[in-house]
């Protein structure tokens, strides 16, 4: 259990071997199948629908805890495409269990992939009183609910708390990621810096190391170190050519990040479209399918992500799972509008996007990690010419972060320059219509 909070990359083995201590052991069947969905690959459904069985036929040999069951309940859940009310069911388990830490992180980490921030606000409340001594378990409760406090925009709160989770578990990288979200979040390049510099703090991690060093890429970005950038990438946030989605959309975006600054990325993109490639066709998560679409696009795969957009437009009529509900809502609209992009029609993007930004959530990934498609939407607007629109929320996006914004401020900067050369062609071609003087 605490392997999993920690996001230790010794989870899988640790799980292994409690199951091989106890091959009956229902909750723990169920549980890995649960950690085989956050996955969201394909061909690892039907591992989970083994582990359901699994489950199933343990807790039939013999007597069961009610948590138990809920656990192989949860899992039918999700595997039925509902994974809201898979997480309700851990919420359930934790009314009559409060300190099942395990169940809360899992509540924790199903509603994250769905974008339900309160309900992870919500379970992070009613735990965190249960959990109220300085421990290391409470250090983990606290680490989670300071991402949640983040991303509903309670900044200060949500850093003294991570700051306090951290303190209590060092091994806490969900904790230590939640303080670098808040440095993001309020333009602190310099402090996230800092606070992430000494990696050895969390050399514990799975892959979710290679997403720290992606908060760490960000905020060389925003100090436009891009050669520091550029060696990040190559060594520490692509440093295995992994195929995890989650590994796979921090270098995508990445990559999309830099070339909207004009940066040359090289054969980057071509990496992680060969994976992409290979799952195109997996419809099980919208965020995945999206960051899939940016790696295609990067590489120049067209007809490949057209299939995936047109993937997503199928499953948004179907409507009938949660993740269908999610592409008619956004996701079918954001690819359109990243198909729009790259294709130079910058008034259909900024228009699809736009339109698509207010579900967005839905589709999971935190405020850091969509705000790719919020970039790629305002590049939009800029080269559309809507300078009136861009200036507004560039403006807003750069007040958010206390005025300290590379991305918001060059760009409030292209189109004061392109007002003022407008003013001059305009003068220009008014002094060459006056009619000549003759003496």
């Amino acid at each position: 259990m605490e392997a999993i909070l920690a996001h230790a990359r010794s989870a899988p083995d640790e799980l292994g071997k409690t199951l091989a201590a106890d091959p009956l052991f229902a909750q723990g069947h169920a549980t890995k199948g649960i950690l085989l969905l956050t996955l969201a690959r394909a061909e690892l459904v039907g591992q989970a629908r083994l582990c359901l069985d699994t489950a199933r036929a343990a807790a039939a040999g013999r007597a069961t805890l009610e948590r138990e069951r809920r656990y192989i309940s949860a899992l039918q859940l999700w595997l039925d495409g509902e994974p809201a009310r898979a997480a309700d069911v851990f919420e359930v388990v934790l009314s009559d269990c409060p300190r099942d830490v395990l169940a809360f992180k899992l509540v924790q980490a199903i509603r994250f992939m769905i974008g339900d921030i309160r309900g992870m606000a919500r379970a992070g409340a009613t735990t965190l009183a249960t959990f109220s001594e300085r421990s290391a378990t409470s250090g983990y409760v606290r680490g989670c609910q300071a991402f949640a406090l983040e991303e509903l925009g309670h900044l200060g709160e949500a850093e003294a708390m991570g700051r306090e989770a951290v303190e209590l578990a060092p091994r806490d990288a969900w904790g230590r990621h939640a303080v670098a979200h808040c440095f993001e979040m309020t333009g602190r390049a310099s402090d996230g810096v800092a606070w992430l510099g000494q990696s050895q703090e969390w050399e514990h991690c799975s892959n979710f190391g290679f997403h720290l060093h992606w908060h760490m890429a960000l905020f060389q970005l925003e100090l436009g170190e891009i050669d520091a950038v550029l060696d990040l990438y190559d060594t520490a946030v692509r440093a295995a050519p992994t195929d995890d989605f989650r590994d796979l959309a921090n270098a995508a975006s990445l990559l999309q990040r830099l070339e909207l600054e004009g940066v040359d990325v090289g054969s980057r993109w071509e990496e992680l479209a060969l994976i992409a490639q290979g799952r195109v066709n997996d419809r099980r998560l919208v965020f995945a399918d999206l960051h899939y679409m940016l790696a295609l696009l990067g590489a120049g795969r067209a007809d490949a992500a057209a299939t995936v957009a047109e993937n997503l437009v199928r499953d948004s009529r179907e409507g009938r799972s949660h993740d269908s509900r999610v592409a008619g809502e956004t996701g079918a609209a954001t690819a359109q509008g990243i198909i729009a992009f790259r294709r130079g029609d910058y008034t259909e993007a900024a228009r699809l996007l736009r339109l698509a930004a207010p579900h967005r959530i839905g589709a999971g990934g935190s405020n850091a990690q969509r705000d790719v498609f919020e970039q790629i939407a305002l590049e939009s607007l800029v080269r559309a010419g809507d300078f009136a629109q861009a200036e507004t929320l560039l403006g807003q996006r750069l007040a958010a972060r206390g005025g300290r914004n590379r991305f918001a401020a060059q760009r409030l900067g292209r189109i004061a320059s392109g007002r003022e050369a407008s003013a001059r062609l305009g003068a220009l071609l008014v002094a060459a219509s006056e009619p000549a003087t003759h003496h």
